[in-house]
Protein backbone atom coordinates (compact mmCIF):
# COMPACT_ATOMS: atom_id res chain seq x y z
CA UNK A 1 0.00 0.00 0.00
CA UNK A 2 1.60 3.39 -0.88
CA UNK A 3 0.81 6.93 -0.37
CA UNK A 4 2.60 10.05 -1.22
CA UNK A 5 2.50 13.75 0.05
CA UNK A 6 4.03 16.07 2.49
CA UNK A 7 4.62 16.27 5.99
CA UNK A 8 2.04 18.67 6.31
CA UNK A 9 -0.89 16.81 4.47
CA UNK A 10 0.45 13.43 5.76
CA UNK A 11 -2.09 13.98 8.68
CA UNK A 12 -4.94 12.48 6.30
CA UNK A 13 -3.65 9.11 7.17
CA UNK A 14 -5.14 9.54 10.64
CA UNK A 15 -8.27 8.56 8.24
CA UNK A 16 -7.08 5.47 7.29
CA UNK A 17 -4.87 4.61 10.60
CA UNK A 18 -7.56 2.23 12.27
CA UNK A 19 -8.52 0.66 8.88
CA UNK A 20 -4.95 -0.38 8.37
CA UNK A 21 -3.90 -1.29 11.64
CA UNK A 22 -7.13 -3.93 11.25
CA UNK A 23 -6.06 -5.02 7.66
CA UNK A 24 -2.26 -5.15 9.36
CA UNK A 25 -3.74 -7.44 11.83
CA UNK A 26 -5.40 -10.14 9.42
CA UNK A 27 -2.50 -9.62 6.20
CA UNK A 28 1.40 -9.61 6.20
CA UNK A 29 1.25 -5.68 4.72
CA UNK A 30 3.73 -2.89 4.10
CA UNK A 31 2.82 0.86 4.08
CA UNK A 32 5.13 2.85 1.95
CA UNK A 33 4.94 6.71 2.78
CA UNK A 34 6.63 9.06 0.45
CA UNK A 35 7.44 12.46 1.64
CA UNK A 36 5.38 11.80 4.87
CA UNK A 37 8.00 12.30 7.61
CA UNK A 38 8.77 10.01 10.31
CA UNK A 39 5.36 8.15 11.06
CA UNK A 40 4.82 5.15 12.84
CA UNK A 41 1.51 3.26 12.80
CA UNK A 42 1.46 0.60 15.36
CA UNK A 43 1.24 -3.45 14.13
CA UNK A 44 1.64 -1.91 10.69
CA UNK A 45 5.09 -2.31 8.94
CA UNK A 46 5.93 0.95 7.76
CA UNK A 47 8.41 2.24 5.34
CA UNK A 48 9.21 5.93 4.89
CA UNK A 49 10.92 7.52 2.10
CA UNK A 50 11.95 10.95 1.43
CA UNK A 51 10.80 12.20 -1.47
CA UNK A 52 12.68 13.29 -4.58
CA UNK A 53 11.86 14.30 -8.36
CA UNK A 54 14.44 11.71 -9.45
CA UNK A 55 12.74 8.80 -7.77
CA UNK A 56 9.49 9.89 -7.45
CA UNK A 57 7.85 7.24 -10.20
CA UNK A 58 9.71 4.78 -9.07
CA UNK A 59 8.74 4.71 -5.22
CA UNK A 60 5.26 4.87 -6.41
CA UNK A 61 5.33 1.79 -9.12
CA UNK A 62 6.92 -0.12 -6.06
CA UNK A 63 3.37 0.28 -4.85
CA UNK A 64 0.60 -2.30 -5.41
CA UNK A 65 -2.13 0.04 -4.79
CA UNK A 66 -2.40 3.69 -4.47
CA UNK A 67 -4.12 5.66 -1.62
CA UNK A 68 -5.71 9.25 -1.02
CA UNK A 69 -7.74 9.81 2.36
CA UNK A 70 -8.90 12.80 3.38
CA UNK A 71 -11.11 14.83 5.84
CA UNK A 72 -14.51 15.86 4.86
CA UNK A 73 -13.82 19.72 4.88
CA UNK A 74 -13.75 23.13 2.50
CA UNK A 75 -9.86 22.34 2.02
CA UNK A 76 -10.63 19.03 1.27
CA UNK A 77 -13.16 19.39 -1.11
CA UNK A 78 -11.06 22.55 -3.09
CA UNK A 79 -8.17 19.77 -3.31
CA UNK A 80 -6.95 18.71 -7.43
CA UNK A 81 -6.48 15.20 -6.79
CA UNK A 82 -2.87 15.40 -8.12
CA UNK A 83 -1.78 12.01 -5.93
CA UNK A 84 -4.70 9.54 -7.53
CA UNK A 85 -3.51 10.94 -11.30
CA UNK A 86 0.13 10.49 -10.16
CA UNK A 87 -0.86 6.68 -8.65
CA UNK A 88 -3.22 6.11 -12.01
CA UNK A 89 -0.39 7.13 -14.23
CA UNK A 90 1.75 4.80 -13.24
CA UNK A 91 -1.03 1.97 -13.47
CA UNK A 92 -2.16 1.35 -10.23
CA UNK A 93 -5.66 0.78 -8.59
CA UNK A 94 -6.05 3.67 -6.23
CA UNK A 95 -8.36 3.81 -2.41
CA UNK A 96 -9.73 7.10 -1.86
CA UNK A 97 -11.77 8.75 0.77
CA UNK A 98 -15.15 10.27 -1.39
CA UNK A 99 -14.34 14.12 -0.89
CA UNK A 100 -14.24 16.61 -3.86
CA UNK A 101 -13.09 15.92 -7.35
CA UNK A 102 -11.60 12.26 -6.08
CA UNK A 103 -15.68 11.73 -6.84
CA UNK A 104 -15.15 12.21 -10.44
CA UNK A 105 -11.35 10.85 -10.86
CA UNK A 106 -11.92 7.69 -9.28
CA UNK A 107 -14.90 5.61 -10.51
CA UNK A 108 -15.74 1.42 -10.55
CA UNK A 109 -13.40 0.75 -13.32
CA UNK A 110 -9.93 2.08 -11.93
CA UNK A 111 -10.47 2.21 -8.00
CA UNK A 112 -12.87 2.29 -4.60
CA UNK A 113 -13.85 5.25 -3.15
CA UNK A 114 -14.58 4.18 1.13
CA UNK A 115 -15.80 6.16 4.03
CA UNK A 116 -15.72 3.94 6.75
CA UNK A 117 -13.06 1.55 8.76
CA UNK A 118 -14.72 -1.70 7.26
CA UNK A 119 -14.98 0.27 3.44
CA UNK A 120 -11.20 0.63 3.87
CA UNK A 121 -10.57 -2.80 4.76
CA UNK A 122 -12.71 -4.42 2.28
CA UNK A 123 -11.09 -2.69 -0.64
CA UNK A 124 -7.63 -3.35 0.53
CA UNK A 125 -8.63 -6.82 0.88
CA UNK A 126 -10.84 -7.05 -2.11
CA UNK A 127 -7.16 -5.73 -4.04
CA UNK A 128 -4.87 -7.63 -2.14
CA UNK A 129 -6.43 -11.27 -3.39
CA UNK A 130 -6.93 -10.30 -6.85
CA UNK A 131 -3.93 -9.46 -8.85
CA UNK A 132 -5.99 -9.57 -11.93
CA UNK A 133 -8.41 -6.96 -11.04
CA UNK A 134 -5.28 -4.63 -9.43
CA UNK A 135 -3.81 -4.61 -13.13
CA UNK A 136 -7.59 -4.35 -15.02
CA UNK A 137 -8.06 -1.45 -12.37
CA UNK A 138 -4.33 -0.02 -12.79
CA UNK A 139 -5.02 -0.39 -16.93
CA UNK A 140 -8.40 1.52 -16.60
CA UNK A 141 -7.00 4.66 -14.76
CA UNK A 142 -3.88 4.99 -16.42
CA UNK A 143 -6.21 4.98 -19.40
CA UNK A 144 -8.57 7.89 -18.06
CA UNK A 145 -5.52 10.15 -17.14
CA UNK A 146 -3.87 9.41 -21.01
CA UNK A 147 -7.35 10.31 -21.67
CA UNK A 148 -8.35 13.47 -19.76
CA UNK A 149 -5.17 14.78 -17.80
CA UNK A 150 -2.02 14.31 -19.92
CA UNK A 151 -0.52 17.13 -21.96
CA UNK A 152 -1.76 16.10 -25.10
CA UNK A 153 -5.59 15.69 -23.79
CA UNK A 154 -5.27 19.45 -21.60
CA UNK A 155 -3.23 21.67 -23.81
CA UNK A 156 -5.96 21.72 -26.58
CA UNK A 157 -8.35 22.29 -23.96
CA UNK A 158 -6.34 25.14 -22.14
CA UNK A 159 -5.44 26.75 -25.96
CA UNK A 160 -9.28 26.62 -26.51
CA UNK A 161 -10.16 29.01 -23.35
CA UNK A 162 -7.10 31.13 -24.34
CA UNK A 163 -8.17 31.44 -27.85
CA UNK A 164 -12.01 32.55 -26.36
CA UNK A 165 -10.92 35.63 -24.15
Amino acid sequence: IGWIGTPNTARYLNVVRPALKEFANQNTVKLILVGSGNIEIEGVDVEVRSWSEETEVSDITDFDVGIMPLYDGPIERGKCGYKLIQYMACGLPVVASPVGVNRQIVESNNGYLVDSTDEWVDALSTLREDPSLRMEMGWNGRHKVEENFCLEATAPKLLSILQSL
